[in-house]
């Protein structure tokens, strides 16, 4: 039995104004859903790239309360879609270190699920270039599965990718797409971003759906664009270049089983935590 599922990924160029953000990222879902997409997903930080080291607590929300939890829910109701969040800061219980969490709305507006971002970005990309997202954020601590029509998807967050015992759980769950909104640095994307999703798709079997932020924001931070989805044989079923817009996926779940039939990977593990 054939089962398609048309998937829309939102490229953008966050920049320190929300409600500018939130006006581009509108447009391009209005014209992924006069495409077809049945499911959207924002990259991460879409709502705020920061300016600055705090900015985001300027624009802090409660769980189930808040302006752009409310306009994520709107949208989502008003076009009829399964919309994934990207991710927003959201209070956590230490003071000053919200949770990066990414929101899944269901047609009806209603949050189906939310994800923490659980591997924090403490890396220097090259000379000049180092972030500490630690400092401002609490990592989460739960793998999230949930299940929407039938298909069973597995949330992560941009270097979530670097982990692959986190894929590897989703996999045991069956999980037939995987989520990874992104930023993904230009410099670490340039040689990582492709391979890593590839490789968390032929090792797992599924869907890898990937929508990215692109191109120079207003801290000067540069991202690289390249928003894709890749299939569970590693092809590339749909890629953007650098450009703000939209990328519309149209996805074949049934070929899962199909390849699973005849090549059984998964059965033939034998180190197994």
């Amino acid at each position: 039995m054939n089962k398609q599922l048309v998937v829309g990924l939102v490229q953008m160029t966050s920049s320190s104004r929300v409600e500018d953000n939130l006006r581009r990222a509108q447009a391009i879902i209005e014209q992924l859903v006069e495409q077809g997409a049945q499911v959207i997903v924002l990259p991460e930080s879409f709502a705020l790239m920061e300016k600055y080291n705090g900015q985001k607590l300027e624009y802090l929300e409660q769980h189930g309360n808040g302006p752009i939890q409310n306009w994520m829910s709107a949208l989502a109701s008003k076009h009829q879609v399964l919309l994934v969040g990207g991710t927003i800061a959201i209070e956590s219980p230490i003071e000053n270190r919200p949770y990066a969490r990414c929101y899944i709305y269901n047609e009806a507006g209603v949050e189906i699920t939310h994800y923490d971002k659980i591997h924090l970005f403490d890396v220097s990309v090259k000379e000049g270039e180092s972030y500490s997202e630690s400092a401002n954020t609490l990592a989460g601590e739960k793998p999230v599965v949930f299940e929407w029509h039938d298909i069973k998807f597995g949330c992560s967050v941009c270097y979530d990718l670097r982990f692959p015992e986190l894929y590897r759980h989703y996999q045991t769950q069956q999980v037939e797409v995987i989520l990874a909104p992104s930023a993904f640095t230009l410099a670490t994307g340039k040689v990582h971003w492709k391979l890593l999703l590839q490789a968390r798709a032929v090792e797992n079997l599924a869907f890898v759906v990937a929508p990215n932020q692109t191109g120079t924001h207003d801290n000067q931070r540069k991202t690289y664009g390249h928003s894709m989805t890749v299939d569970p044989w590693g092809g590339i079923v749909a890629e953007l270049a650098e450009q703000e817009t939209g990328l519309i996926c149209e996805l074949d779940l049934s070929s899962i089983d199909s390849i699973k039939a005849k090549f059984p990977v998964h059965q033939h593990r034998k180190l197994m935590s």
